[in-house]
């Protein structure tokens, strides 16, 4: 198996190298006011950036600008950030960490603030790990923290300062909003932009909507049938003659894969599942004594792990994924000619695969298995299975 295992591994060195981030048309303003047209790296930030880098064509290459060089950046009708300098409060949400104080510490710092809504009212988004804030204006009214901030009232009772409603009843009146509809609001992206949303209907502005709603992931589930070259051997240590070699055998196996794509960094992260149903049966061998021995092999192969998605265009992508595979033995054994007949019992092992995937739709998959012993509860007995093979898929949804 060692050949196929080079290939691979050529392989996977190869995506790394080709699967390059797409560049979007964009745009960023100066701090002179002058608008640039060009391509941005978006890299689908999970914290707000504080640097971009951009290309004023696909020719040319990537020019890193900093905060302090723009003023504004976005790609039109999908997403905006503006620089603002703000009154920000870093406390923690942790509730391991949280301050015994239960006003805001606001220090003034320059940020990229994401816009969610525009219109008469305006909502602005900053993330850093784990630290979320959101952030309001008005006409004629600066950028101001919705302020919410929970806080160790007792030793044992956390308490919420919510200032947050407060702020919105004050600023954003309108017919449509009562007190009750500003109470139940929760400090979260998808109840902040309904609000914001309504107001700026109500008063009849022009709405300007980026990403509605907090990033989801997609869950997609994929038949993967595959075929797969295998091998078995096993010594004894004792019996040293105990020992057999079976020939590599091509079967054909059955799973089901669920994914979930992680939804940051372009979509280009996900985490795998994947129940498949493989069996091994081998012609017979002899022992290095003479003796004939038999293998029958079936299990519940579980492998989880992480795939990286490498895009080529808007309907073909590469991908590479590592997965710790779980190994469910189902009815299997190691069968002696002249008796002491062995249960399989399997150990781990770690899967690697190179693929290829059209249309969010079909794929294909090389994939290699490295050892994994099956006579683990036997330690005169040392084993080695081990596979390569193709998997095809069928994404249903």
């Amino acid at each position: 198996m060692k050949y196929p295992f080079l290939s691979l591994l050529f392989l996977f060195c190869f995506a790394i190298g080709t699967g390059q981030v797409k560049y979007e048309a964009a745009y960023y303003i100066t701090n002179s006011g002058e608008k640039v047209n060009g391509f941005i790296k978006n890299e689908g930030w999970k914290n707000n950036p504080s640097q971009i880098e951009f290309k004023e064509n696909k020719e040319v290459g990537a020019e890193l600008l900093k905060m302090d060089a723009i003023t504004e950046f976005g790609v039109e009708r999908k997403f905006k950030y503006i620089r603002a300098t703000v009154a920000i409060d870093r406390s923690s949400d942790d509730s391991n960490n949280i301050s015994s104080t239960k006003a805001p510490k606001l220090e003034e710092e320059t940020l990229f603030l994401k816009v969610l809504i525009e219109g008469d009212a305006n909502l602005y988004f900053y993330a850093d790990n784990n630290l979320q804030r959101f952030f309001f204006s008005k006409y004629k009214v600066p950028i101001e923290q919705l302020v919410y901030k929970p806080y160790k009232a007792f030793s044992t009772v956390v308490g919420k300062n919510e200032q947050y409603k407060q702020q919105l009843y004050n600023n954003l009146k309108c017919q449509t909003i009562d007190i009750s509809m500003i109470n139940r609001l929760e400090y979260a992206q998808s109840d902040l932009i309904g609000l914001f949303r309504t107001y700026n209907k109500c008063t009849n502005a022009i709405i300007a909507d980026y990403e509605l709603a907090e990033p989801k992931g997609d869950f997609n589930l994929t038949l993967r049938p595959s075929i797969r070259m295998a091998s078995f051997s096993f010594k004894n240590a004792v019996a040293k003659r105990k020992s057999a070699t079976f020939e590599t055998k091509t079967g054909f196996s059955v799973g089901v894969e669920l994914e979930y794509v992680i939804p940051y960094d372009r979509n280009k992260w996900a985490l795998i599942l994947e129940p498949t149903y493989q069996s091994y049966e081998p012609s017979p061998e002899l022992t290095q004594e003479g003796q004939r021995v038999e293998v029958s092999y079936t299990s519940l192969e579980i492998p989880f792990g992480l795939r990286h998605y490498f895009f080529l265009n808007h309907k073909s992508k590469l991908f590479v994924n590592a997965s710790f595979v779980v190994d469910v033995v189902l009815d299997s054994k190691l069968t002696f000619e002249l008796g002491d007949d062995l249960d399989v019992v399997s150990g781990s092992s770690i899967a690697i695969g190179f693929g290829y995937k059209y249309n969010n739709k079909y794929s294909a998959e090389v994939r290699y298995q490295t050892d994994r012993s099956l006579t683990v509860d036997y330690n005169a007995y040392n084993s080695k299975y081990s596979s390569f093979g193709l998997w095809l898929g069928y994404t249903l949804f």
